[in-house]
């Protein structure tokens, strides 16, 4: 599918605390964040992560919270944070799913939209085309996931937190593999781990949503123990076990982080970022 967007582009530098250049991008929705590292080379690609935030969220709340900036200079990325569109109530969101959240039925192509914004950094700033990726919490985890399914050509990996996937897995089948990390708390109750429904649209539970791309990527699907981490604050001790689902021959992986006793929005420490990152960026497109 081709997507045809209107790029009229600004760029805006401004200097930040921890080094790194914010600069901003316009695809046809306004501008966008974006930052690049201090020491950015145009002869050296460096990968590009999209962080999405949840319903009713922005692009600030995911600068302030998510701690994602000073990574930019230490894992050598650039980051671009853009925000959905508002619906009649003013709140912001992403067309992922039936679930979620395009509530008033507006049809907005996000979908398009990001690839858009994905492609026009890429003219601007010297990207690794095998290390683009996706993040999003909630709305924006299943808004990533989408992008997985929609554009696989393009994108290596996606992390989703409290997010999940289209309900029936076949009719969104990616046209390539992509890595997948899906990052949930057992005691969330909005978007439930065991799956449900959100308002009237029903998706499916963490370990289905991970199952469906173990099968996309044609990994074995009995998985892996991956061992535990501690991720969140308010939870005594390594709070968080792993699986993995696995390909041998091509290398690619559905992963699920299962965090016991977290909810919608878990207190993480300070580890949880840096650890989301390393995985992204450690999960590239292969030949």
């Amino acid at each position: 599918m081709r997507y045809l967007y209107c790029t009229l582009v600004f760029l805006v530098f401004v200097s930040t605390s921890w080094g790194e250049t914010k600069v901003t991008v316009d695809a046809g929705r306004g501008e966008v964040a974006v930052y690049i590292p201090e020491d950015y080379n145009k002869e050296k690609p460096v990968p590009l992560i999209v962080a999405l935030h949840g319903f009713t969220g922005s692009s600030e709340i995911v600068e302030k919270h998510w701690r994602m900036i000073p990574l930019v200079d230490e894992k050598q990325f650039i980051l671009c944070v853009p925000d959905g569109t508002k619906n009649s109530k003013g709140q912001r969101f992403w067309n992922a799913t039936k679930a979620c959240c395009d509530l008033e039925n507006d049809g907005v192509d996000d979908s398009g939209y990001l690839r858009s914004l994905v492609e026009l950094i890429e003219t601007k700033y010297a990207v690794d085309p095998k290390s683009i990726h996706f993040m999003g919490h909630s709305n924006g985890g299943f808004m990533s996931l989408r992008m997985a399914c929609e554009h696989s050509d393009k994108i290596a990996s996606v992390q989703s937190l409290a997010g999940a996937m289209f309900l029936i897995a076949e009719d969104h089948k990616p046209s390539e593999a992509v890595h997948v990390l899906q990052v949930h708390g057992t005691a969330d109750k909005i978007i439930k781990y065991d799956g449900g429904f959100f308002r009237e649209g029903q998706y499916p539970s963490a370990r289905e949503t991970v199952e469906m791309w173990a099968g996309f990527n044609q990994c074995k699907m009995v998985p892996e123990q991956g061992g535990t981490l501690d991720l969140v604050r308010n939870v005594a001790g390594e709070d968080t076990t792993v699986l993995c689902y696995k390909n041998d021959e091509t290398k690619k992986v559905s992963e699920l982080w299962t965090i016991h006793g977290a909810s919608h929005g878990p207190r993480f420490n300070h580890s949880y970022s840096p650890r989301i990152v390393d995985w992204l960026l450690s999960h590239r497109k292969t030949d």
